[in-house]
């Protein structure tokens, strides 16, 4: 063999046994080296013997002496130590130095250094938060006692004094009192701060709270861009005052401040359902359905939450709502087979199970940017082209008895195109290549669509 291998495969053999670590054929048993082998990670850590950097130190030792004796280190109780004073007297050394004498005698340890300018929350740190000046303090405690100790309650009322004044605070706090001496309820105390709203931030609260509560955010931006002059900063100041949170990229309100916004809505007209702006109550969408005779323009959103159940049974149930915006049916219907009339304003059209096999041909979409119909009978959508400029998320999923889809040659604008389940879907007509901004695209299970049309190269998004 040339000497030039039989050197690399001893260099390697070398190397091989170099790294192969413990052996355990010299008689020891697993007990002791796995002993051995904590004794030689703990050295290599420098964590086995205390490190003697700091032994030459004057006045260390008398320091350490303090230090056990505040310590207790024999006792079983947990002792926090703390070490105050101003900056460059030594509070890091002695911490450290007692750390490398003591901390091989814990099962775990960590010293964590500088936590100030690595690891501090800026509205914990010294720089940022301050105490509040003489004379709020007072002022909160007065609040508390108004309100009472319920988080949410408190949370609402913490938002809504922030950056408020001194004497800003005292001139609320009487209306405050006012308001909660009529009702100590905490809806009463919710509604103080939903009261101190701009007209417009209002309005935004309860679209979110009867319609728009889950929803990613950037659904509920889209599809209210039109309604608000801008919605982005109304999120923004909602989030202020801590009336809904963002979670995951969604909106989130609490149940309490929900129920709210849908009381005041209902208080709108307590006895004619169809003179409010939204419907959240099964048995109110039952009778504004079935009366097809009273006005009921008033209303701008329905939403039927999945376990409730109505009954209608007129084709003109929805004609007199020429205002509707918002429509959302997820629960069991019993509905005609057929409608003359959907609102020419909707923007949002969520209907699960939606029996009719084909949308009525005096339907007109323009305003439309979500259209959800997840598990309908529908067989077809319309005939012609239809303006879909303002479509923007599409959902068809689960219609398996879906054969032709509409044409997209105006749907610029689609974003998502959902048509997973569709089995009977043969294929995508070429007219979606003019949805030009199309993100994503899902056609799962779609057994019977075998081809995609060129066009979908357009899709340069996708």
């Amino acid at each position: 063999m040339d000497s030039y291998f039989v050197s690399l495969a001893a260099a390697a053999a070398i190397s091989f046994y170099a790294l192969f670590g413990y052996h355990s054929t010299n008689g020891k048993t697993e007990a002791e080296m796995i002993e051995v082998i904590a004794t030689d990670v703990s050295n290599k850590l420098n964590l086995s013997a205390p490190c003697s950097d700091f032994d030459g130190l004057v006045g260390m030792e008398s320091k350490m002496t303090e230090m056990r004796s505040l310590l207790q280190l024999d006792s079983n109780d947990v002792r926090k130590i703390g070490i105050l004073g101003p900056s460059g007297i030594g509070k890091t050394t002695i911490a450290r130095s007692l750390f490398n004498r003591h901390s091989q005698d814990f099962q775990l340890s960590v010293f964590i250094d500088n936590i100030k300018r690595n690891y501090a929350i800026p509205a914990c740190s010294d720089d940022y938060s301050k105490y509040p000046k003489d004379g709020f303090q007072d002022l909160a405690w007065k609040v508390r006692d108004l309100v009472g100790r319920l988080p949410v309650g408190l949370k609402v009322m913490g938002s809504y004094f922030r950056g408020m004044s001194e004497q800003e605070w005292i001139k609320a706090l009487p209306k405050l009192r006012t308001h909660l001496d009529r009702d100590r309820e905490i809806s009463s105390i919710l509604k103080f701060s939903y009261d101190a709203l701009h007209d417009e931030d209002k309005s935004l609260f309860l679209h979110i709270a009867c319609f728009f509560n889950d929803e990613p955010v950037d659904i509920v931006e889209g599809c209210l861009a039109k309604c608000f002059l801008d919605v982005t900063q109304g999120i923004r100041v909602l989030v202020e005052k801590s009336l809904i949170s963002i979670e995951e990229e969604r909106i989130k309100m609490s149940k309490l401040l929900v129920q709210l916004g849908r009381q005041i809505v209902q208080n709108e007209s307590v006895s004619e359902p169809g003179k409010r702006q939204f419907l959240n109550d099964a048995s109110d969408i039952g009778e504004v359905l079935s009366d097809d005779k009273a006005g009921n323009s008033s209303v701008i959103g329905i939403n039927l939450e999945p376990d409730d159940e109505i009954t209608w049974t007129s084709e003109r149930a929805f004609e007199r709502l020429s205002n509707l915006q918002f429509l959302r049916i997820l629960g069991k219907c019993v509905e005609p087979q057929f409608m003359n009339y959907l609102s020419l304003k909707l923007r949002v059209l969520i209907w699960r199970n939606f029996k009719i096999t084909c949308f009525l041909s005096s339907f007109n979409p323009k305003f439309l940017v979500k259209l959800e119909m997840h598990s309908s009978k529908l067989v077809k959508f319309w005939e012609g082209i239809k303006p879909l400029n303002n479509l923007k998320w599409m959902d068809l999923s689960d219609s398996r008895k879906l054969e032709e889809l509409p044409d997209f040659s105006t749907a610029t604008n689609l974003h998502d195109l959902n048509l997973s389940d569709c089995e009977r879907l043969v294929e995508l007509p070429s007219s979606i290549g003019s949805a030009v901004n199309l993100h994503r695209l899902n056609f799962h299970n779609c057994m019977s669509l075998v081809k995609l049309p060129s066009s979908i190269g357009n899709a340069v998004n996708l």
